[in-house]
């Protein structure tokens, strides 16, 4: 039979089990929050979201102004350097696009001074060879 006081002293162990379990969960959704947030201003988009109007890449912003989609060809003729694949965007989407820029590679890099650090236009995968372009903002 127990005593009324280890009684009391269970009680008092089982409230402090209790409020640091509170304590735990609150940061873990502090912190889940914190990092959606965060996400939300570096990538224009909530976690698990499709790419929006803006996408970020290169630690630039780039912004679509709603032009019609264009193909693999099209975007290669105006373009002076090759097209490559440089990621997927958004990185936590639901839905990842492949995402494409201009990138200068090699020798090609080292003739321009200074060598260019991100590309003017980044493209994004709408759909099998459709590409929608998003331009630099803020200028290089």
């Amino acid at each position: 039979m127990m005593t009324s006081v280890s009684a009391i002293m269970a009680m008092r162990g089982k409230r402090l089990r209790v409020r640091a379990v509170r304590g735990a969960l609150a940061l873990t959704v502090a912190a889940a929050g914190g990092v959606a947030v965060w996400y939300r201003r570096a990538y224009n988009v909530w976690p698990g979201q499709e790419a929006s109007a803006r996408v970020h890449w290169c630690g630039r912003d780039y912004e679509s102004f709603s032009s019609a989609p264009q193909t693999r060809q099209q975007i290669s003729s105006r373009e002076h350097f090759l097209i490559r694949p440089v990621g997927q965007y958004p990185p936590l989407g639901w839905s990842r696009q492949e995402l494409l820029a201009a990138v200068v590679i090699g020798a090609q890099r080292k003739s321009v001074s200074p060598p260019p650090l991100c590309a003017m236009v980044v493209y994004l995968r709408t759909g099998p060879d459709e590409y929608q372009a998003y331009s630099l903002e803020g200028g290089p």
